[in-house]
């Protein structure tokens, strides 16, 4: 898939027609395709190049130095986790052998809402967890958080028009969402993976959209097509491409469905390690995962008492933490 469907977020400063047809292809694509790219975005792309650099030095530190920053809980998406932690195919009940990643995670950035966590919250607004070094790394990632939650907001205003719904209809579900911003470190392969073992496993993501830039490695992200072949989606930093995530599933009965997507191996000859960035847009722990209005007919009623943005993260996520086990939480 060398050519992707292309939404621009500058046409949100344009005139209501041009406005109107961007909110017309963002919803063409996600419903055809369920990936699209990203441009008008404004994210500097020295800030890209930056955090790579950043993250890299970070990757290539000891692992018992990693480790002081290490994910506390399986449930709590904060700090690192090495290389073997994750199978993340089983969020879709599929087994497979460990992922050939390592990842370090932040929430939303401190400093960002001055009051404390509600107490139902649960992990969803746990502090960040940062290493001593390398220098500036919070920084960094912090102004790169910023700016994917930005453009997030910006495709979400998009996305409320082509829903013909008001724009600022998803604002009131944003004001403390429970976004991630994931760094994944895929090392060199010296030896070959084993039988069905990948960088990620296939899955789909678990909130609105997932915003994805990268290295220019080999070794990438593939999407299943609707003609149900897997297609390469080429990355470099500063591109931006948006996957559609399980939420819109739910929120729209399907009409956006979540993009299946996998991250391979490399050729052996290749076989080198590359890093990613992906944000993971989610709403408040508590907005309903409901079918919107615009989508409901008699087939799809609305459940008397639908999952919560929050409930619905955690449940996914455990499964790939602990691959598969469904007591993990018990």
């Amino acid at each position: 898939m060398q050519i992707l469907p292309v939404v621009d977020l500058a046409a949100l400063d344009a005139p209501a027609a041009r406005v109107a047809a961007e909110a017309a292809r963002l919803d063409r694509a996600c419903r055809e395709v369920g990936v699209v790219e990203v441009v008008g975005h404004g994210v500097p792309i020295e800030l890209c190049h930056e955090i790579f650099a950043v993250t890299r030095a970070f990757f290539a530190l000891p692992p018992e130095e990693k480790a002081r920053v290490a994910q506390p809980e399986p449930d709590q998406v904060r700090g690192w986790a090495g290389v073997g932690s994750e199978g993340i195919a089983y969020s879709l009940d599929e087994e497979s052998p460990a992922d050939l990643k390592e990842k370090m995670d932040m929430g939303p950035p401190h400093g960002r809402d001055p009051l404390p966590p509600p107490p139902d919250a649960g992990p969803h607004l746990a502090g960040n967890i940062w290493p001593e070094r390398p220098a500036g790394m919070a920084e960094t990632w912090n102004a790169y958080y910023r700016h994917m939650a930005r453009v997030a907001s910006a495709l979400m205003e998009l996305t409320a028009r082509s829903f013909g719904l008001p724009p600022d209809f998803f604002a009131a579900t944003y004001d403390r969402s429970i976004s991630m911003l994931r760094a994944l470190h895929y090392p060199d392969q010296p030896e070959a993976p084993l039988r069905g073992q990948m960088r990620a496993g296939a899955h789909t993501d678990y909130g609105t959209f997932t915003l994805v830039t990268a290295e220019d490695r080999p070794g990438g992200l593939e999407v299943l097509d609707a003609s149900g072949t897997w297609s390469a989606v080429p990355l470099a930093p500063g591109r931006i491409v948006a996957l559609v995530g399980d939420l819109f599933a739910e929120w729209t009965a399907d009409a956006w469905t979540s993009t299946l997507h996998r991250v391979v191996n490399p050729p052996r000859t290749l076989a080198l390690d590359s890093s990613r960035l992906a944000f993971y847009d989610h709403p408040n722990y508590d907005a309903r995962v409901d079918v919107l209005e615009p989508f409901r007919d008699e087939a799809w009623p609305s459940p008397g008492q639908p999952l919560t943005s929050g409930e619905h993260l955690r449940q996914k996520y455990l499964r790939q933490t602990t691959f598969g086990r469904r007591d993990a939480d018990r």
